[in-house]
């Protein structure tokens, strides 16, 4: 299996720790946006789980603002989002967190930052994007199109999948 590929990590990686936690909703009233299941499995290149692995994210909120000192009008991000947060990779390699549907900012198309990591050793940094809407910018290129997730309704909530490969 073809490893994922990596990708900037962004101006916007969180300065502080960041928690385990599976939920990034604070609170759903008065939330701007649509909470969403992202889940999937961590495997290696001969697609054997990989357990243990941290998967952290970070994302801007509803409005396209990150909780981020760097960020302009960040005084303005939604209290009802975390924005940020990490789970560890079960027996099958899967992982489960619910944050929200990612939305388009400035140039930026809608996506999810994504790193792994082992003990301390940083395995993989890139970006998730919604499956149709990876944007035209022009560094990304072709790994854009490996680093697509689709959503479908489950049960009435809004899930995507999405699978790494590590190498």
């Amino acid at each position: 299996m073809r490893p994922t590929p990596a990708q900037t990590e962004g101006p916007f990686y969180p300065v502080v720790d960041i928690p385990l936690r599976q939920n990034l909703i604070l609170q759903s009233e008065g939330l701007v946006g649509e909470p969403i299941v992202l889940q999937g499995r961590v495997v290696d290149t001969s697609g054997n789980p990989v357990s243990g692995i941290k998967v952290e994210i970070w994302q801007c909120d509803g409005q396209g603002i990150y909780d981020h000192p760097k960020q302009p009008n960040n005084d303005k991000f939604d209290a009802h989002f975390a924005g940020f947060c990490a789970v560890e990779t079960q027996s099958d390699g899967g992982y489960l967190l619910q944050t929200l549907y990612p939305v388009p900012y400035a140039t930026r198309p809608p996506h999810i930052h994504v790193k792994l990591w082992r003990d301390n050793q940083e395995l993989l940094t890139t970006q998730l994007y919604l499956k149709g809407n990876t944007g035209d910018e022009w560094w990304g290129g072709k790994a854009r199109d490996y680093l697509q997730f689709e959503t479908i309704r489950i049960d009435g909530r809004l899930t995507g999948e999405f699978n790494f490969v590590i190498g």
